[in-house]
């Protein structure tokens, strides 16, 4: 899906991951930004930015380049600390920007999956 957003459709997305969930393999993010953001770090991912993303999943995880103050690291985030994907860069309200919408999310239902919140 962020393949197709990003590339094919040359639509910038965003992303909230959360590095409670990262596990205890190395991810790749500065300890200071896992320190900043410790219920969500939000990413945003353009097409046209400069840095080649050099996108790359697979069941477990997505891994990708990030630039932190300049800095380029090689990421690696387990799908499920992925917390929500937006299309768009106006298109996503979240904590970390403005007040949350009126609707809550759908409350997360106990070993059925669906922790991700997917935002047009």
């Amino acid at each position: 899906m962020l393949r197709c957003l990003l590339f094919d459709g040359q639509q910038p997305c965003k992303l909230v991951v959360d590095p409670r969930l990262f596990g205890a393999e190395e991810t790749g993010f500065p300890e200071r930004v896992v320190e900043a953001y410790p219920e969500g770090i939000p990413l945003d991912l353009d097409p046209n930015w400069p840095l080649d993303l050099d996108l790359d999943s697979d069941f477990e995880t997505l891994s990708l380049n990030l630039s932190f103050s300049g800095r380029v690291c090689r990421c690696r985030i387990p799908w499920p600390a992925v917390a929500m994907i937006a299309a768009g860069m106006g298109s996503a309200a979240w904590v970390h920007e403005a007040p949350l919408a009126e609707e809550p999310p759908p409350p997360h239902r106990k070993g059925r999956g669906g922790h991700l919140h997917l935002v047009e």
